[in-house]
């Protein structure tokens, strides 16, 4: 039912095109779809390849898997992603299962038994905690965006993980499947993204909540591999990593320019986050500091606090909470901006968190004081019930923003107008769309944005001007995007270093041919 619910929910999805970085990957960039680069993705030794996602082989294996069976249809690589989803929304339901089982068993939690609740109760108890998770409009990011399906694959191996380890029977005696499986998908979650420090984590926390007491090999295997093939792969991910590169020659900074500026930024992020999770409004595919604007610093340290110190306070209460704590928190770990990433803040990021989410509420619904009490914990599932509703005509509208990209750069402007991101990719969506005008006035917005200092503005504005009939304004603004970023002149270079879409690229060359022809 959880996964008839799901793709259910979010079959609208499938009739979306490419979006973002989907138009680069899949439909620009040959490196998918030439069966020549499977044996660099399997051995990992993409890793000293200057190519996307060269840091995720797991993740390119995924979407390579798709390119053999779509070629460059958008409809399977979205297929595949729902189905994904769906498969890691019965994982949660399974993991938050066997928590509850252990609190029935006795294994150390301060759950107490309670009166048994009506079948329908039971049921809506069991369901809600996922379906909060299967529905969520946070998730639809990931799901709907093929090359943000690392995040996808980092929930998957993660939670298999631990399932395969709550799964583990001392009196079975030969659990070496078990073990290996668990530093198997501690190596694939790590392989998939950086997130997938998650899966050891999550691991740990099991044993040391429930399985500390425990004698045999199986535990220091399965935690320690997996903890030694995680901490090899970064290694090799970051003394592997191609420098210089095409693809990357601009590297990541620091939102608001350095790293003591970004630590003052990271609360507001953190709090951003804890409403986007509570209160899913104003989601946006580009978040800037124009995106914390309601959460000034001070009261972005109070709601990291209050989130903290309710989690501490939840597990205290019931220890089982330690380990939706841990599928919350360690995630985001690798996204708190102590380096510098591309992203400050992203949807995507909060995939697995949210599954965490979902696995606290399971909890609380499951917890001692909540079996003393039930007919407070009927109007809870009352409120449950209401809330997945919300959350589902939330997810379903928030599926209409990623089905194409006029869609999604019309949303992401309205939302943070102070993203050059969202008002270039309004303007170019907005010109193939045949809106020259509106793609006109995004353009010069964009331009406006950067001081005039990004030239592929320039040579969007140059674009526009062309599709009016105004060649002498477009040669000109033409002209100032080749002064400010000279590598313009070679649209067929800037597609191989996947730095401009094959169709803009088309039209460019053609404009630059008009110009010469002119001149």
């Amino acid at each position: 039912m959880l996964a008839a619910i799901t793709l259910l929910f979010f079959s609208p999805t499938l009739s979306g095109g490419f979006v973002y970085d989907a138009r680069v990957q899949i439909a620009t960039d040959p490196f998918l779809h030439d069966p020549a680069n499977w044996l660099d993705v399997l051995s990992f030794r993409v890793l000293a390849r200057d190519v996307l996602d060269f840091n995720r082989p797991v993740h390119l294996a995924s979407l390579m898997l798709d390119a053999a069976a779509w070629g460059k249809q958008p409809f399977g690589y979205r297929l595949t992603s729902v189905l994904l989803h769906a498969v890691n929304v019965v994982l949660v339901w399974a993991v938050g299962r066997k928590l509850c089982a252990a609190a029935a068993q006795g294994d150390g939690t301060t759950h107490a038994p309670g009166g048994p609740l009506p079948r329908l109760a039971t049921a809506l108890a069991a369901m809600l905690p996922p379906l909060v998770f299967a529905v969520h409009p946070v998730v639809v990011e990931a799901v709907c965006e093929p090359t943000f399906r690392e995040d996808l694959l980092v929930a998957f191996f993660t939670l298999s993980g631990l399932l395969l380890a709550m799964g583990h029977r001392p009196a079975d005696g030969n659990d070496g499947w078990r073990a290996a499986g668990c530093v198997a998908c501690s190596l694939l979650a790590i392989g998939s993204k950086e997130s997938g420090i998650a899966a050891p984590a999550a691991i740990t926390v099991y044993w040391l909540l429930f399985r500390r007491g425990e004698r045999g090999w199986f535990w220091p295997v399965a935690i320690g591999g997996a903890k030694l093939v995680v901490v090899s792969f970064l290694a090799a991910r970051f003394l592997l990593e191609p420098s210089p590169s095409k693809i990357f020659d601009a590297r990541p900074q620091y939102p608001g320019g350095s790293l003591a500026a970004a630590m003052l930024i990271e609360p507001r992020i953190l709090a951003l986050y804890a409403q986007l999770v509570l209160l899913p409004v104003n989601l946006c595919a580009e978040y800037g500091l124009h995106s914390v604007g309601h959460l000034p610093l001070p009261v972005a340290l109070a709601v990291v606090a209050g989130v903290v110190a309710a989690g501490v306070f939840a597990v205290r209460k019931d220890r089982r909470m330690a380990i939706a704590a841990a599928v919350v928190v360690v995630p985001l770990l690798p996204v708190l901006n102590v380096l510098p990433i591309y992203k400050a803040a992203a949807d995507r990021y909060l995939y697995l968190p949210v599954a965490g989410v979902a696995l606290a509420v399971g909890l609380l619904l499951d917890g001692s004081w909540l079996a003393r009490r039930p007919a407070i914990r009927e109007r809870l599932l009352i409120a449950g019930v209401v809330g997945v509703v919300l959350l589902g005509i939330g997810c379903t509208e928030r599926q209409k923003v990623w089905a194409n990209p006029l869609a999604l750069w019309s949303d992401t402007f309205r939302k943070n107008p102070a993203a050059f991101t969202a008002a270039s990719g309004l303007a170019e969506a907005l010109r193939h769309g045949g809106r020259l005008p509106e793609a006109e006035q995004a353009a010069r917005r964009a331009i406006q944005l950067t001081n005039g200092t990004r030239g592929d503005a320039w040579a969007t504005l140059a674009l526009v001007l062309h599709g009016r009939g105004r060649d002498a304004e477009a040669f000109e603004a033409l002209d100032k995007a080749v002064e400010i970023d000279p590598r313009l002149a070679d649209p067929e270079g800037r597609v191989r270093d996947l730095a401009m879409e094959r169709p803009y690229a088309d039209d460019l060359a053609e404009l630059l041919a008009r110009r010469n022809a002119a001149r």
